[in-house]
């Protein structure tokens, strides 16, 4: 059976036992935009794997494996719908897996691409030290960022937006009569909280602005944006770092151009793409303010980047074919052994691009160059 064969056959099977067992199980909860996004993600953990197995350059597969693990939390995430809210903790089991799942998604995220970026740096350094490299940088960012998460796993439900949240909501629910928000302010004084404990009175202005700006989300099940709106300004610090990897990766190959496994700085580019949509979705999320139309918006939003991600499974499947082949066996394995006398492959994406939108003259050199023509 092809190598593609096989892995749609496992794809379909894993995806025929999930919807088997969601059916049996468990109402489906989750957007089905964002199921579509995680099926992807399965496929491309397969790929990986056959990648992984597949490739020649040592150095390349731990690229992939990085990969792997990210992908691999896929399966995680279409776990969501089987938690029972009461699972591992009364009332927060749900809470608790989405939480850890969604900052685990960016940290092994961050891990992948920076390791692949501290590879392309220094390529002299030996695995493990640019894994401490990588885990390093990636570990003190995401400690700084999540810390609050895992030393409260109840962090969300103690930020200053939700204490002053619940006290209005409280004070709402107990009033017989509807109230504006300035005969709010003039029953009840607010309070700054910091880690969950009361830090000082608000003063009258800044109390009737606090009530004023909160009022919205006692709407429905409009404060979860409240709620989760932490989390997601957190997410975006460690997509701007993946970003900023990103554009240092593609920085040090405009400069130094040093050849680079077949379709590896594709692959980059779209995570560029992915990471930006995040930051956008993100973004979104925090300035929302109703529920239902967030979840509408994200559902929209989820499409491209599910397209986005069908082109990774693309360039995936590329990277996969390429190093099954014997001249992609040959590139790679000289690529690890003799890469400064190697030029860079030069792809089908790279024709394209160079014969439609450059003078083939201008960049006839080894950026453009194909190993077959020299």
């Amino acid at each position: 059976m092809r190598q593609s064969a096989k892995i749609i056959a496992i794809w379909l099977f894993a995806l025929f036992v999930y919807f088997t067992f969601l059916v049996i199980y468990s109402p489906l909860t989750s957007p089905i935009s964002g199921h579509v996004n995680q099926m992807i993600q399965l496929l491309l953990f397969l790929i990986t794997i056959f990648i992984i197995k597949k490739e020649p350059n040592k150095k390349n597969r731990f690229i992939f494996i990085n990969f792997a693990i990210f992908f691999s939390l896929s399966i995680f995430s279409l776990g969501f719908d089987f938690i029972d809210n009461n699972l591992f903790v009364e009332k927060y089991s749900k809470h608790f897996y989405f939480q850890y799942v969604l900052i685990a998604y960016v940290i092994f995220n961050a891990l992948a691409i920076i390791y692949l970026v501290i590879d392309l740096l220094f390529r002299d350094f030996k695995i493990y030290q640019k894994y401490i490299c990588s885990l390093l940088i990636v570990l003190s960012i995401a400690g700084f960022v999540f810390y609050p998460y895992f030393y409260d796993p109840k962090y969300l439900y103690e930020t200053n937006d939700i204490k002053q949240w619940k006290i209005i909501d409280q004070h709402i629910r107990n009033s017989t009569v509807q109230l504006s928000a300035l005969e709010i302010a003039n029953q009840l004084t607010l309070k700054s909280w910091e880690n969950g404990h009361e830090v000082a009175e608000l003063l009258p202005e800044e109390n009737l602005r606090r009530i004023e700006s909160l009022i919205p989300y006692l709407e429905k099940d409009n404060w979860r944006v409240l709620l989760f709106a932490p989390l997601y300004r957190h997410n975006i610090y460690m997509d701007v770092l993946i970003i900023g990897f990103i554009l240092l990766f593609f920085g040090y190959q405009y400069k130094k151009d040093p050849p680079q496994g077949a379709y590896i700085d594709k692959i980059m580019f779209l995570v560029l793409i992915l990471s930006s949509m995040d930051i956008i979705h993100n973004w979104g999320f925090i300035k929302s303010v109703e529920w239902g139309s967030l979840a509408e918006l994200f559902a929209i939003g989820q499409y491209i980047t599910v397209f986005a991600e069908l082109m990774m499974v693309l360039l995936f499947a590329f990277r996969l074919k390429f190093i099954s082949s014997i001249h992609g066996e040959f590139y790679e394995t000289e690529l690890a052994v003799n890469p400064e006398k190697i030029s860079r492959w030069r792809d089908w994406i790279d024709n394209l691009v160079l014969a439609h939108f450059f003078n083939f003259k201008l960049f006839n050199g080894r950026l453009f160059q194909n190993p077959s023509e020299k």
